[in-house]
């Protein structure tokens, strides 16, 4: 008898030990920023282990749970995404990721789909992003009133900070894919063909002159050559 229970004594004490073992967790914490130390808000932060999602806060402060070994992936709208990985099992682990702008304008070859380039990109960032893209946004207080009829708005809902982090993001999203599309077209090898400069002149061209989300969308492409070739007269002239 006391042989079967020292037997069940200790298997239990090893299921208690297997439970705390996978149970023990590290809060990995750090500051998101880019390579010129410009902190990012509102950055995704997901542990590909658990599946579980936090944002970095506007200080670019992120902080996250994991277990030892964890696989962390950071992703910012406009930059390349990076992995980082959990090497304690306990406490807290201080992990500052810096990451990198992508390419500001996009590749010019033609591919042989019934795709752009930029639609390409803009599919694989959609897919990247679309966990958080979809989440509808919470209604604001007042039912269906209209926003900006002088209603008060939800401070659980529309400014609890989830819900701010996640508009935020989705602006920013926004902002990025105009910007790609506009990189898609005004690029430097179409802008050095029109006007011959290359270099830091290329550069400070295409800057001073940077088009509107608007006028891609509207002109095609021989007016577009068009608008290069006033912008570029113009230019010179100053």
């Amino acid at each position: 008898m006391k042989a079967i229970i020292r037997s069940i004594i200790l298997a239990v004490i090893g299921s208690l030990a297997f439970v705390s073992l996978a149970e023990a967790q590290v809060t990995v914490t750090g500051v998101i920023s880019d390579s010129n130390r410009l902190v990012l808000p509102y950055a995704g932060v997901v542990n590909l282990t658990t599946g579980k999602r936090a944002f970095s806060d506007q200080g670019g402060f992120y902080k996250i749970a994991a277990g030892l070994n964890d696989k962390i992936v950071i992703t910012f709208v406009g930059y390349l995404p990076d992995t980082i990985v959990a090497t304690q099992s306990s406490g807290t682990q201080t992990i500052n990721v810096i990451l990198e702008p992508e390419s500001r304008f996009l590749r010019e070859v033609e591919v042989t789909t019934q795709y752009t380039p930029y639609q390409l990109d803009s599919i694989a960032r959609r897919e990247q992003y679309g966990y958080l893209l979809n989440l509808p946004n919470k209604p604001l207080a007042g039912g269906n009133t209209p926003e900006g009829a002088g209603v008060v708005f939800s401070p659980i809902t529309r400014f609890s900070k989830k819900e701010r982090q996640k508009r935020q993001f989705k602006e920013n999203y926004e902002k990025m894919e105009r910007e790609k599309y506009i990189d898609s077209r005004f690029t430097p090898v179409l802008v050095s063909r029109v006007t011959g400069l290359k270099g830091d002149s290329l550069l400070m061209f295409m800057k001073d002159n940077y088009p509107d989300y608007g006028t891609m969308r509207a002109i095609g492409n021989n007016d577009l050559l068009y608008w290069i070739t006033d912008r570029y007269k113009a230019w010179i002239k100053k």
